[in-house]
């Protein structure tokens, strides 16, 4: 079978010749840059988008490498039905929150997490427990990503024993320099850790690293999203513009990267809508509103 055209508003990805035009069943959508930039929340026209995808017989979720806390003013639209994948992976919910898989870190890999971090000036670890996260210092330079969260920390963490029995579902490294990325990177690598780097619009100044037990990604959440749903990842679409979403676009039968997103990411998606401000998130969100219609027009072809 030859590879489809790319629908309506998108261009081809690097992986385009793979890709088989088939309806979504599920979509996963990506937060910063993909969803929203500066603002918590999507446009109306946005969420309209979204109420029509959904109409169309889709469910539509986030997956993102925020905790749930952090984008309250997005679940609280209405618009996104889930499920949801929070902490890069290794946190699965359904569309009213209520937590299907978590897969958190061991207290010996928060302990060398956290002795790795304690010398270091160019970064600031976070643990992330619950509904809540702890950081490792108080260091004004991390002040905006508390900002973009909505949430602050609730304390300090010097060692697993700070978390009081609490699993540490996730840790974040903001990183204040891309050296402080690189040895992050590495250091999760030695301790057999998964790790993804990832970025907000809102916070230029900032890179952060995700990091998770191994084996955890977003490609591993939507697969267990796709699995509570009973639906084959080939009707699974993943839409995102960080390094941290390549695990999730491997994985979908359609990978849209947006058009704001650097090279590597282009290359692994099928599909590449224009730029968010170009209206990228609409477009996405109209190509795969027609797939749908498109099957329901013809079922029986997929």
């Amino acid at each position: 079978m030859a590879a489809a055209a790319p629908p309506a508003g998108l261009t081809a990805g690097g992986r385009l010749a793979e890709w088989r035009a088939r309806p979504p069943a599920y979509v996963a959508l990506d937060v910063d840059g993909t969803l929203v930039e500066a603002a918590p929340e999507p446009t109306p026209d946005v969420l309209a988008a979204v109420g029509r995808l959904t109409a169309a017989g889709v469910q539509v979720g986030l997956a993102t490498g925020r905790m749930a806390a952090a984008v309250g003013p997005l679940l609280a639209t209405g618009a996104f039905r889930g499920p949801h994948v929070f902490h890069n992976g290794a946190l699965v919910a359904d569309g009213d929150g209520t937590e299907r898989a978590v897969l958190g870190l061991s207290d010996t890999e928060v302990d060398a997490l956290l002795d790795f971090a304690r010398d270091r000036d160019d970064l600031v670890l976070e643990l992330y427990v619950e509904r809540a996260y702890l950081r490792d210092r108080d260091d004004a330079r991390a002040a905006p990503h508390a900002r973009l969260l909505g949430v602050a920390p609730t304390g300090h963490v010097r060692s697993s024993a700070d978390l009081a029995g609490r699993t540490a579902i996730k840790a974040v490294a903001v990183c204040f320099d891309p050296a402080a990325v690189d040895a992050t990177l590495a250091a999760s690598a030695t301790l057999g850790l998964g790790a993804g780097p990832a970025g907000s619009p809102a916070t230029p100044q900032l890179r952060y690293v995700n990091i998770t037990r191994a084996g955890v990604d977003k490609g591993s959440g939507v697969a267990a999203a796709a699995d509570l749903l009973g639906v084959d990842l080939g009707r699974v679409a993943g839409v995102g513009d960080e390094t941290n979403d390549l695990p999730m676009l491997a994985r979908v039968g359609t990978a849209i990267a947006m058009g704001g997103a650097a090279a590597p990411v282009r290359a692994a998606a099928h599909l590449v809508a224009p730029t968010f401000a170009d209206g990228g998130t609409l477009a996405v969100l109209g190509a795969l509103r027609a797939l749908a219609e498109d099957g329901q027009r013809a079922p029986g072809t997929w």
